[in-house]
């Protein structure tokens, strides 16, 4: 039986419930990095243009998320692709950590955040009902993510699972608004 939340987020080994032996676990955890860099491939590649061709239409059909969209209009794909190195080398240190300490807690929040991520994808996709950047690798990610998170199943409960995943979306949400906020900053001081 998995050790409950204590006070220390990384006293959790990696063990399977009811196996007293540690697994070796590189199949599960060193694709994330992989999965993630792929898809934000997608979305950098494509993120810029796909707004400036479609922002017409996104104020016309979001008229209340004018002011969102008119700040998506302004990340350029450098300030766009600074965001996802950054989020990546932290999935990489996060993964590290897990595989050097046989602690899957750090990895866990970073695939539980990226896991929203995609559905987040989704769910633009199916009110958009056309491409959006980020769609195709959504599509090829999911699987392994679903997979990911069933086996991690055999090393946390369900109340783990889903308190890390909170923590895991809250750190990446605050990561994600200071790196725009960071950026947004930048691109005014090139600006004047």
């Amino acid at each position: 039986m998995p050790k409950s939340i204590g006070t220390n987020l990384f006293s959790l080994p990696l063990q399977r419930k009811n196996q007293g032996n540690n697994m070796n676990n590189l199949y599960i955890l060193l694709p994330l990095p992989i999965f993630f860099t792929i898809h934000e491939l997608e979305e950098i590649i494509m993120v810029k243009s796909w707004i400036t061709r479609n922002i017409p239409l996104l104020y016309e059909r979001f008229p209340r998320l004018k002011p969102v969209i008119s700040k998506m209009g302004l990340v350029t794909t450098q300030s766009f692709a600074t965001i996802a190195l950054e989020e990546l080398l932290i999935v990489i240190v996060c993964t590290a950590i897990s595989l050097y300490t046989h602690n899957i807690i750090p990895w866990y929040c970073c695939l539980a955040a990226f896991v929203i991520h995609l559905v987040i994808h989704l769910i633009q996709f199916l009110v958009w009902r056309r491409y959006i950047p980020a769609i195709l690798t959504t599509l090829i990610c999911l699987p392994y993510c679903i997979w990911a998170i069933r086996e991690t199943s055999l090393f946390l409960t369900l109340k783990e699972l889903s308190q890390y995943a909170i923590t895991g979306l809250i750190i990446g949400g605050i990561n994600l608004i200071a790196m725009h906020w960071l950026m947004g900053h930048k691109h005014k001081r090139h600006v004047r």
